[in-house]
């Protein structure tokens, strides 16, 4: 059965930094427990939430020196009357702000700092299974080897060894999500999925319902409170060669994969194409169960007439 964490009271206060589509959701639904929440951002923006304060700053003031850094607390404190249980991550950069992906260390940085200052001892954030960055269709799990070869990739890596230092308090818990293809609701992929070029070098996809992404999230706060770094894949847990789910998607036969062009390990990587098989076995031994265990699940879920599908390769 799906995990259902509305079903275990939590009632801890928290934190979500950057409520975009993913963020907003888990605000949401930690609201849901009944503990208080807050969103932080860093333009002014109304909470679409009653349950939930939407703040206003910037993460990475708290790494800036002593006066942003109590400036950015002054603002946390505000929204809370009791210590602050969790603190989760779901930044991104932003075309129209102009950001590069140096904004995922800066931000990483600026959480450590901000959850050492307000003695946060739970601190969850949200990766990328993009900075496995595998090119050959290999299978990687959490144990897999990082070698970055490019901005992006090494930005990724680079906030995960920082929010990784909150462990360093004995007491201290952190959590780095890496979560795979993001769609959901008002994010609809089948129009892209269906695309001839979609499937162009027949690589493997990996995908994540959002909600999915939102319960496990929730499902390791309530029941992974041991103290230290742990790092969970997460996705459906159903790798997909492109030309499959395209033919699906359009009912033509494939009868061949495209054939692939040779892997130049020199040249930038498409953000978001890698090709490799995101294994979620750590994930799913806490407990966890995702509600679309296939994208073809997950179209379903947004009312698309999706036929039963094979799964294998």
């Amino acid at each position: 059965m799906p995990t259902d964490p509305l079903r275990f009271p939590m009632r801890s206060a928290a934190l979500v930094v950057g409520p975009g589509w993913l963020g907003q959701a888990v605000a949401a639904r930690l609201a849901a427990l009944g503990g208080p929440v807050a969103t932080l951002q860093r333009s002014a923006r109304p909470s679409s939430n009653p349950d939930v304060v939407a703040l206003t700053g910037d993460i990475a003031d708290a790494a800036l020196g002593p006066v942003p850094s109590a400036a950015l607390q002054a603002i946390v404190r505000s929204a809370f009357t009791s210590p602050i249980d969790h603190l989760v991550v779901c930044i991104a950069p932003s075309r129209a702000r102009g950001d590069d992906y140096g904004l995922y260390p800066l931000a990483a940085a600026g959480a450590v700092a901000l959850a050492q200052a307000l003695q946060i001892r739970s601190i969850l954030y949200v990766s990328s299974t993009g900075v496995y960055d595998r090119q050959d269709g290999s299978e990687v799990t959490e144990q897999s080897a990082i070698t970055p070869h490019d901005a992006r990739v090494q930005a990724l890596y680079d906030a995960e060894q920082r929010i990784a230092t909150v462990a360093r308090d004995p007491h201290a818990t952190a959590h780095i999500l890496r979560a795979a293809g993001l769609y959901g609701p008002q994010r609809d992929p089948a129009a892209r999925l269906a695309d001839p070029t979609f499937a162009a070098g027949d690589v493997w996809c990996n995908f994540s319902w959002r909600d999915d992404v939102v319960s496990a999230i929730v499902h390791l706060l309530q029941h992974d409170r041991a103290p230290g770094a742990r790092i969970f894949n997460c996705a459906d847990g159903t790798p997909l060669r492109a030309s499959a789910i395209a033919a699906v998607l359009t009912g033509r036969a494939i009868e061949a994969p495209v054939a692939r062009a040779p892997i130049d390990r020199d040249a930038p990587v498409r953000s978001g194409r890698s090709n490799q098989r995101v294994n979620v076995d750590a994930l799913l031994a806490t407990g966890w169960r995702p509600v679309a265990p296939t994208v073809y699940d997950g179209l379903q879920l947004l009312g698309h007439a999706v036929p039963v599908a094979p799964i294998a390769s």
